[in-house]
């Protein structure tokens, strides 16, 4: 009966006197019963826990059934446009061939060193080249285009053909205002025509 009231008090040590009283019908150390009887601390409290643990062994929690995690939300294949792929796969396999020759040329016996310097130099170039191009294709496969802004002509969401006009609305106004600007209102005039025509907005 005292080693159920032990596990009952272990699963919620409400009272640190009970408790005590616990360990004077249970335990046999005096040295832990003088501490207990100086009142309750901190300490105190953890070692009574302790001791009255060792008494009666481990309290068994029964296991909780795992939460299933949430579903991931599936994310829609956009189809990658071959020949857009097969580009940048080309453009990838000529820079990793620039940079092998240049790498197999480096030891060419009497290469001189301001030779070696630029070849090094353009090896540094291919390589950055070699991860962008790779960071393209991911792109390509992903999204089904290469990474950047969605040319207009692109943009099938009329909410984002609304935030480009105003926008370019307002950079049309201040370019009015910039005489030496204005070679590039032609241009501006035509993107907005363009998301005007998508819209089917009057001007």
């Amino acid at each position: 009966m005292e080693t159920s009231n032990v596990r009952h008090w272990l699963a919620q040590p409400p009272d640190f006197a009970a408790g005590v009283q616990l360990y004077e019908q249970l335990g046999g150390s005096a040295t832990y019963k003088q501490l207990f009887a100086l009142g309750e601390t901190s300490y105190s409290r953890q070692v009574l826990v302790a001791q009255l643990q060792a008494l009666v062994g481990p309290v068994f929690e029964p296991p909780r059934a795992p939460t299933p995690p949430a579903p991931m939300p599936q994310a829609t294949a956009v189809p990658a446009d071959p020949a857009l792929l097969a580009g940048v796969r080309t453009q990838l396999k000529a820079a990793r061939d620039e940079r092998s020759h240049l790498h197999a040329q480096l030891t060419a016996p009497g290469l001189r060193q301001a030779a070696r310097c630029k070849m090094v130099h353009r090896i540094c170039q291919l390589t950055d080249q070699v991860l962008q191009l790779l960071a393209d294709e991911a792109h390509v496969l992903e999204h089904g285009r290469r990474p950047g802004p969605v040319a207009t002509a692109d943009v099938t969401d009329a909410g984002e053909l609304r935030r480009r006009l105003d926008n370019l609305v307002s950079l049309r106004s201040k370019l009015r205002k910039r005489p030496e600007r204005a070679g590039e209102l032609p241009a501006l005039e035509a993107e907005i025509n363009l998301i005007r025509n998508k819209l089917n907005t009057p001007s």
